[in-house]
This record gives C-alpha cells, sequence and structure tokens, in this order.
C-alpha cells in the first residue's frame, strides 16, 4: 500500500512538473524570442486566461475535487460523467466571456490577441477538466500521459511557427490552444477515462450536481470576481496604466517563482480529495487540529525555494533571458515575501476547503481586492513596475490574514462542539 501511494505521489509530483516545465519553458521561450511589445500582449492573455481559470476552478475544478470524494464516493463514474456535461456550459460561456472582453481592450494588439484566446480557452479548460478527474479516481499517472502529450504538442507547433518565421503572440496562442485540444482528445482515445461511466451506475441529475456545485464553489466564485490583487490583474493593468512592455516584464519575473507555484497547486489538488474524505469520516476538528503539518511543510517548501531563488536571481535571470530582464532582478526579493505570504495564506485555505469551508475566500477575496487595488491605481501611476510587486505585496498580505484568522476561528468552533 505504501509503494502504491509513493508511486501515485510521484506521478502527481510528475503531472504538475510536466505541465509546470511546458508553462515555464513556454513563457522563457517567447520572452526571449518575441518584441517586448509582442510578449507583453501574451503576457495580458495569459493573465486573462488564469483569471478565466479561476471563475472555472471554483465552478467545476474545485468542487469536484471536493463534493466527489465527500458525497460519491460510491458513484464517481457515473458523477463525473454528468459533471463533464456541466463543464462544457461553464467552459462555453467562459470563451463568449473573453471574446466579448477583446472588444472592450483599447490597444489593437491585445484586442486581436483576445479574440484569439477565446477560441483558446475550451481547449485549456478541458485540459484541467481531464486532469482533475485522474486525481479524483485516484488515477495520476494518466493525468500525467495528458501532460505529457500536450507538452510535447505545444513546443512542436512552437518550433514550427519559429521556424517559418511566424512567431507572434497571436501564433503562440494558437499553438497553446490547439495542443491542449488535441492533446484531450488523444489522451481519451488512449485511456478512455470516461469509458462506461454511464453503465456504471444511475446517472447523478445535472441539476443536482449543478446546485452542490454552486453551494460549495459560490464563495470561491465570488473570490475569483473580486481577486483584483492576483498577479494576473496586476499584469492587466500594467499593461492599460503603464505599458505592454512592463506588463510583459512582470510575467517574466513571475516565471521565477512558477515552479514553486505548480509545486504547491500538485501538493494541493493531491491533499484536497483525501482531507475531505477523511473530514467526512473523522469530522471537522481532526482534520483541522491534525491537518496543521500541511501548513508547515508547505512554509518549509516555500522557504527553502524562496531562499535559493533570490541568492541566485541575477545568475538565472542571465541563463534564463541572456540579460534582457536584467534590470529588473533588483525586484526578486519582494517577489520573494509576496510569494511566500501567499503560499502560507494558500496551505491553509486547503485545510479549510476541505472540510466544505469556502467562505473564507470570500472574504479574503474582499479584502484583498480593496488593498490590491487601492495600491494599484495610487502606487502604478507613481512608480510603474515596482508598483506592481508592491500592491501584491499588500494584497497577499491582508488575504493571507484572513484566511489564518479564518483557520483559529473555525478550529476554535469546531472544538467547542467536540467538548459538548
Amino acid at each position: 500500500m505504501l509503494r502504491s501511494m509513493l508511486s501515485k505521489v510521484a506521478a502527481s509530483v510528475a503531472d504538475q512538473g510536466v505541465a509546470s516545465a511546458t508553462n515555464f519553458l513556454l513563457n522563457i521561450f517567447l520572452a526571449r524570442w518575441l518584441l517586448p511589445r509582442e510578449y507583453g500582449a501574451y503576457s495580458v492573455c495569459w493573465s486573462v486566461l488564469l483569471v478565466m481559470a479561476g471563475f472555472h476552478n471554483a465552478l467545476i475544478l474545485e468542487p469536484m475535487s471536493v463534493v466527489g470524494p465527500a458525497e460519491y464516493q460510491g458513484r464517481l463514474n457515473p458523477y463525473l460523467f454528468t459533471n463533464s456535461r456541466l463543464n462544457w456550459l461553464v467552459i462555453l460561456l467562459l470563451a463568449m466571456i473573453t471574446f466579448i472582453a477583446g472588444f472592450a481592450y483599447c490597444q489593437d494588439t491585445v484586442r486581436v490577441a483576445l479574440f484569439v484566446l477565446a477560441a483558446c480557452v475550451p481547449g485549456y479548460l478541458l485540459l484541467l477538466v481531464a486532469r482533475r478527474q485522474q486525481y479524483v479516481l485516484n488515477q495520476p499517472v494518466r493525468a500525467l500521459r495528458l501532460s505529457v502529450i500536450c507538452s510535447c504538442l505545444v513546443f512542436v507547433l512552437i518550433w514550427i511557427a519559429r521556424a517559418t518565421g511566424r512567431l507572434s503572440a497571436l501564433t503562440a496562442l494558437a499553438a497553446f490552444g490547439m495542443a491542449c485540444s488535441f492533446g484531450v482528445w488523444f489522451g481519451a482515445l488512449w485511456f478512455a477515462a470516461m469509458a462506461g461511466s454511464k453503465a456504471a451506475g444511475a446517472l447523478v441529475p445535472m441539476s443536482e450536481i449543478a446546485r452542490q456545485h454552486w453551494r460549495y464553489g459560490k464563495w470561491l466564485f465570488a473570490s475569483a470576481l473580486l481577486a483584483m490583487g492576483t498577479p494576473d490583474v496586476q499584469t492587466i493593468l500594467l499593461s492599460t496604466l503603464v505599458d505592454l512592455k512592463s506588463a510583459g516584464a512582470l510575467r517574466a519575473l513571475m516565471n521565477f517563482v512558477l515552479p514553486l507555484s505548480q509545486l504547491l497547486t500538485v501538493l494541493s489538488i493531491y491533499a484536497l480529495p483525501r482531507l475531505a474524505s477523511r473530514s467526512k469520516r473523522w469530522g471537522t476538528h481532526r482534520v483541522l487540529k491534525q491537518g496543521i503539518l500541511f501548513p508547515a511543510a508547505i512554509t518549509a517548501i516555500t522557504g527553502v525555494y524562496l531562499a535559493v531563488l533570490t541568492g541566485f536571481a541575477p545568475q538565472l535571470e542571465r541563463l534564463l533571458y541572456g540579460g534582457k530582464m536584467q534590470s529588473y532582478v533588483q525586484w526578486v526579493p519582494l517577489l520573494a515575501a509576496s510569494a511566500l505570504i501567499s503560499g502560507v495564506g494558500w496551505s491553509f485555505s486547503t485545510l479549510l476547503r476541505a472540510v466544505q469551508e469556502s467562505r473564507h475566500q470570500f472574504i479574503a477575496g474582499i479584502t484583498g481586492s480593496a488593498v490590491g487595488i487601492a495600491c494599484a491605481f495610487y502606487l502604478l501611476r507613481r512608480m510603474g513596475f515596482p508598483g506592481a510587486l508592491w500592491s501584491m505585496l499588500a494584497a497577499n498580505t491582508s488575504s493571507a490574514l484572513v484566511i489564518a484568522g479564518s483557520y483559529l476561528w473555525l478550529l476554535k468552533n469546531a472544538s467547542k462542539r467536540v467538548t459538548v
């Protein structure tokens, strides 16, 4: 059993490693090969894509990781089959919103890129769902296969675009969207993840799943709607209040912490269904109390990574960007501080979400938004690029404090119920 668990953990880490390496290398190559303005346009579109993914996560991915294992333990396949149909409705709605957003953007370069991005949204979100389903089914090896297929496809298409002299923000987005779509299709043919789901038991009504997902994810959705202090929204604000070059530089600097972000994500994704299942069996107080080891481990991992990053930032910049981003390296310690606080908040949030307490995300989102918006509009015009990093630090700090306070409040109340 231990061997099986370790192999699945290794597959989970490898899966997120492949996804992280793909996004990381793709952004590195594009930052080196594209003109600053072109990479700025790509960075804005990438940020918009991640914002859409945040909404999708609140309505589909996160509830699937918690509601599925907790409420449909014996009927996971029928649940996932019906959830896939609900997923299509959400994906098409988000793609439409992305397309409409293109008309509202003031810069022509970004406007056209957003139209292309709208066509890429379904493929990317379908890939996220296909991979997350395998975690719910405790089959992370299948998710790893999907990631490998998509990674190979995206780099082949990017190489073709560059070899033919057609590489741009538009072709890079198109290549990414095509790779995700074909990757999901080939992966489905390879292991037929959902084959037989309909015959595995009585289908769960879509209306029932939609109500359960909304009951759990409404606070996450509101948080995503209000998360104006995130790096992605800071990138968008930089592109409008300062310039596209600064937006591209912020994305280039964020690439330094992308591997860490992906590692924390895989640990959370792997732990969340198991913590949710234990919460159902053991109760809220026991899971919250014993689960404190998870934030402790996350904090240690984050601290070690960021210490190495801060110490070798100039060398890493020369290795990755060839001196192109040298003038921005001085701000890496500020980025590291923001990432550390964000990681701590994320770890406590995982525990709260596992016990189906997602309201804290809404409160944290409001707090972070208020601080992030106020700081951004004040600092971006006065400081430019550094103002975005200071705004991120302020927003992450306020949000993490709310999450930690929510954890302590819930733990105290759960302890009282146990005592009674």
